[in-house]
C-alpha cells in the first residue's frame, strides 16, 4: 500500500500542484483584428496595380475573390477613399429573421464576437482572401485600393480566430518557431502583397497607420505618421 501510495502522489502533484500546467492544457481562442493602410504613388494602370496585388495575396492564402467595379462616369478624386467596417453580424442578429437568430446565437458561442467585414466603397479593386490552418487559425483578409489623382491607397483589414492550448499546443509551438506566428503570417501576406505592387509599378510605399504596429518591414517600406 505504501509503494502504491508513492507513485501516486507524483501524478497528483503533476495534476492539481501546478495551476500554470491547467492553464497551458485550456483551450483558448482569440478573435484577432488588424489593419493597415499604405499609399503608393505611382501613375501606372489599375490593372498593373490589381493584378500585382492578386498575385501577392495568392502567395500566402489558399482562396481569393477579388472584384474590379466599373468606373463608368466617375472621375478620379483628389483624395483617396477609405474602407469602412461594418458589424454583419450585428445587423443580422437584430433582424426577425432565422439567420438573424443563428448569427445571434454563434456570437453567444463564440465569446460575443461578432462577424465583421470590410466595405471598400468607391474602390477600384476589392478582395477577400481565406487561409484556414486546421486547429491553429482562420484569416479573411479584406483588401481595398482606392485611386486617387496622387497615386493609389491600398487599405487592407485582417480579422483572424487562432487556437492556442489544449493538447496540441505542444505541435503548434513548434511549428511557430520554423514558420511564424499566425499574426506573423498575416503581416506577411500584406507586407508580399505591398512587395509585389512595389515590383510592378517600381514605386516605393508609405504606410500611414494601422494596428497592431508591424513587428517587421521589407526595404522600401516607409513609416508614415502613425
Amino acid at each position: 500500500m505504501k509503494k502504491i501510495a508513492l507513485c501516486i502522489l507524483p501524478v497528483v502533484a503533476a495534476l492539481t500542484g501546478c495551476a500554470t500546467g491547467n492553464s497551458y492544457l485550456a483551450n483558448r481562442n482569440t478573435t484577432v483584428e488588424m489593419y493597415h493602410i499604405f499609399d503608393i504613388k505611382t501613375m501606372a494602370g489599375t490593372n498593373v496595380l490589381t493584378k500585382a496585388a492578386a498575385d501577392g495575396l495568392a502567395q500566402n492564402t489558399s482562396d481569393l475573390n477579388q472584384t474590379l467595379p466599373l468606373q463608368m462616369g466617375k472621375t478620379v478624386p483628389v483624395e483617396p477613399g477609405r474602407f469602412v467596417i461594418d458589424d454583419i453580424g450585428a445587423k443580422l442578429a437584430g433582424s426577425n429573421t432565422g439567420i438573424g437568430a443563428m448569427m445571434q446565437m454563434a456570437a453567444m458561442q463564440n465569446g460575443g464576437v461578432s462577424i465583421k467585414a470590410a466595405r471598400c466603397d468607391d474602390a477600384v479593386w476589392t478582395s477577400r482572401a481565406q487561409r484556414t490552418i486546421a486547429g491553429s487559425s482562420n484569416l479573411t483578409l479584406y483588401s481595398c485600393l482606392y485611386k486617387y489623382q496622387a497615386g493609389y491607397r491600398l487599405n487592407t483589414y485582417a480579422v483572424f480566430k487562432k487556437t492556442e492550448g489544449g493538447v496540441y499546443q505542444i505541435s503548434r509551438t513548434i511549428a511557430n518557431s520554423l514558420v511564424g506566428t499566425p499574426e506573423q503570417w498575416v503581416n506577411k501576406t500584406i507586407l508580399d502583397t505591398v512587395r509585389a505592387i512595389e515590383k510592378a509599378t517600381g514605386a516605393k510605399s508609405v504606410r500611414l497607420e494601422g494596428q497592431p504596429e508591424l513587428t517587421e518591414l521589407p526595404t522600401g517600406i516607409l513609416f508614415g505618421k502613425n
